[in-house]
């Protein structure tokens, strides 16, 4: 290890010494953190998907895992390089060349007996710099792109592109241009996302996004698409004709708002968006899909006493027919993360609930696990519910007990939207489950904090007491258990 270091350090003077200089020596500036994480848990298993568990004995996971992500900014005021990394992996997973990929390299491993693992991973690489003479700056390569709408979209993916950022008082704009899959270079079979915003502040205490999104995917024209979504036919098991990532050319146009308020001592927050376009139809004899979805959302923030407590509620529309010619839920970045061939895909998460079971934690390690919305989920990666839509009402309470401990108490409750019909013939019902979490937060020293976690799902009639009609899933669903998880976080922040 030693070796790398002397190597690390050596490439990261060369570049300190190479880089211009016109009026200011270049700067080197490291950021990020590791997290530690000490859990049990009947649910969350370090894997792909939660482990639903039954009433069998030995149950229980349990197991450590960490994650260290830094960020190197090489540059000037003007003119900055950014290169973020990332490492994780569970304690005494695996180490060295153990071949589960070429030459021993494989993501989210490497704490096994003699380390040595292959699994650093690129996060984000591109330059960021302001445009002279102007209010303008601009981010080129792979870097973050969030919605405006809480994650519900896009949480933060990382993409290739073109962000423009600039200002003309009062009013902010915000202009994105990302490839999300190229392709074949001399064919038109891309994805590609546009976003155009503007931001103001009508008073000092408000104020109102207008936002305008298109996605462009051309991927399925002549096949298969890492667009994974697709809808499931009145026959357990089978696809109807109408297979969205295939044979077709998808249009989405999504405008929306979003804003905030204070008045007195409540802030109310949130935002609306619609979808509107068409996968149309490439193949002869097959028919174009319509899409017509929206989602909305609702927060309030207040004082209570020594603490702070939130109120919020999301809507997600949904869709009760596969038959029909019609999708009425929404689609979301996170459609691609199980069905990508090329990477593990995009995502969506809806995280400011504070949820731990039913929606994704984004303090999480190695892999992010709920029963929707996340990387490793039970009912999918997007909030879209496979069509079905959902809505969730979450509330929570949270206040400092001392200088160095605080803590806070969150309820949630998600049900589906809408059901198909093969959803009621297997006797599934819209609750998805109510979940209970708390956390108590010390600070140990400056940057470096211990949390401890608990969070209890009482999963509700969509996820249990399915029988064997369901084409998903299996008999033993009857039989889950209700989800429970419990951990220790080491968290430092530098």
């Amino acid at each position: 290890m030693r070796k790398y270091l002397v190597v690390l350090v050596a490439a990261l003077a060369l570049v300190a010494f190479t880089m211009p200089t016109p009026a200011a020596a270049a700067d080197i500036k490291a950021s990020g953190f590791f997290r530690s994480y000490a859990i049990m848990s009947n649910f969350h298993d370090g894997g792909g998907g939660p482990s639903l568990r039954t009433s069998d004995e030995e149950q229980t996971n349990s197991y450590v895992a960490s994650r260290f992500r830094v960020k190197w900014q090489f540059g000037m005021e003007n003119v900055k390089v950014v290169w973020y990394l990332e490492s994780d992996f569970k304690w005494g997973d695996q180490s060295g060349s153990t071949p589960s990929g070429s030459g021993g390299a494989s993501r989210n491993t490497g704490g096994a007996l003699g380390a040595d693992r292959v699994q650093t991973e690129t996060k984000q690489i591109n330059v960021w710099f302001k445009i002279p003479n102007t209010s303008l700056s601009a981010t080129a390569g792979i870097h973050t792109v969030k919605d405006s709408y809480s994650g519900i979209f896009s949480a933060g993916n990382d993409m290739a592109g073109l962000t423009f950022r600039g200002k003309y008082e009062p009013v902010k704009y915000r202009l994105v241009w990302a490839k999300l899959y190229e392709n074949t270079r001399h064919h038109s079979d891309d994805a590609t996302l546009y976003i155009a915003e503007v931001k103001f502040a009508p008073t000092k205490d408000s104020k109102l996004g207008i936002n305008l999104y298109f996605l462009q995917d051309d991927q399925g024209k002549d096949g298969p698409s890492n667009l994974s979504f697709k809808r499931f036919d009145s026959t357990p098991g089978s696809f109807d004709g109408q297979v969205f990532n295939e044979e077709s050319k998808l249009r989405l146009y999504m405008p929306g708002i979003d804003g905030s308020i204070k008045a007195g001592p409540v802030k109310l927050s949130g935002f609306f968006f619609y979808q509107t376009g068409e996968f149309e139809a490439t193949a002869p004899g097959d028919s174009d899909i319509d899409i017509s979805g929206f989602a909305v959302d609702l927060r309030g923030d207040f004082k209570v006493g020594p603490g702070k407590a939130f109120i919020e509620g999301l809507y997600i529309s949904g869709d009760d027919n596969i038959n029909d010619d019609d999708y009425e839920s929404i689609i979301t970045l996170g459609e691609y993360q199980s069905g990508a061939p090329v990477g593990p895909g995009g995502y969506n998460g809806f995280t400011r609930t504070g949820m731990v079971l039913l929606l994704p934690n984004p303090k999480m390690a190695t892999v992010s696990q709920c029963i929707i919305g996340c990387s490793g989920d039970e009912f999918g990666d997007s909030m879209s519910n496979s069509g079905r839509g959902l809505w969730i009402i979450a509330a929570g309470y949270g206040q400092k007990f001392t200088d160095r401990v605080s803590g806070n108490f969150r309820i949630g409750h998600m049900e589906a939207t809408e059901l198909y019909d093969y959803d009621k013939a297997a006797g599934r019902d819209e609750d998805m489950g109510t979940e209970v979490n708390a956390t108590v937060n010390i600070k140990i020293q400056k940057g470096l904090d211990l949390s401890l976690v608990g969070a209890y799902l009482f999963l509700g009639d969509f996820v249990r007491d399915v029988d064997s009609a369901d084409p998903f899933t299996n008999p033993n669903l009857d039989t889950f258990e209700d989800a429970w998880a419990t951990y220790a976080r080491l968290a430092v922040k530098f």
